[in-house]
C-alpha cells in the first residue's frame, strides 16, 4: 500500500512540475519580472548596434567621410543591414528596428553598414529597474520604469511591448537607451 501512495504521489509531482514548467514557457503573459529582462536585453541590444559589435570590438580602421558626415563602419558581427536587423529582431519589433536604424543613420557604403560616429555608454541599470504597468491589451503592454543609474540616481522611462508572435517585443529602438 505504501508503494502504490509512493508511486502516485511520485506521478503527481512530475505532472505538476510538468505542467508548471509548461505553462511557463508558452505563457503569453507578459510579467513585471519579465518585462525588466526584456527591456534590460533590448538595452544590451541597441547599445552593441551604436558600439558596432556584440561582444568584442574590431581593431581595424574603420572610419570614413560620407556627404560631409564622419562614419564608422560596424564590425564584422554586423556587416550588413540584414545581419544587425535580425540581431535587434530578438527584442524588437521589425517596426522598431527599421525606424531605429533610419532614425540612427545607418547607412551600407562600399558593402558594408556604417553609422555616423558618436560616442556614449548606457549608465542605466535596466536589470535592477522597478516596473509599474501603465496600459495593458492582450498584445500591447506599456509599463513604467524607473532605472537607476550608475551614478546613483534614477530616471523614468515608458516603455511598450508588442506581442510578436508569442514573443514580447519592445517597440521603439531608443525606449531603452
Amino acid at each position: 500500500m505504501k508503494k502504490i501512495g509512493l508511486v502516485l504521489s511520485s506521478i503527481a509531482i512530475f505532472f505538476t512540475l510538468s505542467t508548471g514548467v509548461t505553462a511557463q514557457t508558452t505563457s503569453t503573459t507578459l510579467t513585471d519580472a519579465n518585462a525588466v529582462k526584456i527591456a534590460a536585453s533590448a538595452s544590451n541590444h541597441f547599445w552593441s548596434a551604436l558600439h558596432g559589435y556584440k561582444n568584442k570590438p574590431c581593431t581595424e580602421e574603420r572610419t570614413f567621410e560620407y556627404k560631409g558626415t564622419e562614419y564608422v563602419y560596424l564590425c564584422p558581427d554586423f556587416d550588413t543591414k540584414a545581419e544587425l536587423s535580425s540581431y535587434l529582431s530578438e527584442t524588437f519589433t521589425n517596426s522598431a528596428v527599421e525606424k531605429g536604424l533610419t532614425n540612427y543613420g545607418y547607412i551600407t557604403y562600399n558593402g558594408k553598414l556604417a553609422h555616423p560616429i558618436g560616442d556614449g555608454f548606457s549608465m542605466l541599470e535596466w536589470s535592477k529597474a522597478k516596473t509599474k504597468l501603465v496600459y495593458q491589451t492582450t498584445t500591447v503592454r506599456s509599463y513604467e520604469f524607473t532605472v537607476p543609474t550608475v551614478d546613483g540616481g534614477s530616471v523614468k522611462r515608458t516603455v511598450t511591448f508588442y506581442k510578436s508572435n508569442s514573443q514580447w517585443k519592445v517597440n521603439k529602438f531608443d525606449a531603452v537607451q
